[in-house]
């Protein structure tokens, strides 16, 4: 029952999934792991090839500008992700994920991901799609977070991701948009007021 739910996850993330038996094949390769915030499912520096299906919960992502940690991204139930850098290339991971609140997720080995992968053309093609749909999402993530005022920003994810303002602590959210969490403070305030 639980991969029938991951594969309507998936479904709604890039609005459709090949037929056949594939994609029950992958889901199978995978196992179910649950973290709570403020776990580090993959760290900075660690070599971690797998692949990550979200099936609840939300994660983050999260570069350094020195010291200074910067949340790039989050990730919801129906996501895949993983460490690029080790994925593509077998090099540490350079950004962290962790668990912004109870979260599970379906793990995937690299070799296992493969292999089914070269069984079955059209979860081949379903995967170029979501690999084209994650970088529509970064251009549009681009596009929307990191343009206009704070506020303009702040509204944005409202609309779009209202489960990351509900979930995610106010420095996270702070980090995302680029303000302090004192900012944002004002942001909600100033919001909760308007409407």
């Amino acid at each position: 029952m639980e991969n029938e739910k991951l594969k309507l996850l998936l479904k709604d993330e890039l609005g459709f999934l090949p037929n056949g038996e594939a994609m029950d094949r992958l889901l199978e390769r995978g196992s179910m792991e649950h973290f709570t915030r403020g776990d580090i499912i993959i760290e900075k520096g660690r070599k971690c090839a797998d692949i990550f299906i979200m099936a609840d919960g939300i994660t983050r992502f999260v570069d350094y500008d020195g010291d200074r940690e910067r949340t790039f991204a989050f990730a919801l139930p129906g996501t895949i992700f993983m460490s690029k850098h080790s994925f593509v290339m077998n090099l540490p991971s350079y950004y962290k994920v962790e668990a912004c609140c109870e979260t599970a997720l379906l793990r995937i080995r690299k070799d296992d991901f493969w292999e089914v992968l070269g069984e079955n053309r059209d979860l081949a093609i379903w995967m170029l799609h979501y690999a084209y749909g994650e970088l529509f999402f970064q251009e549009h993530k681009n596009a929307v977070v990191h343009n206009g005022s704070a506020a303009d920003r702040y509204r944005s994810m409202l609309g779009d991701r209202p489960m990351i303002i509900e979930k995610v602590p106010q420095k996270i959210i702070a980090s995302y948009l680029g303000v302090t969490p004192e900012y944002l403070s004002r942001l909600k305030r100033e919001y909760l007021h308007g409407h």
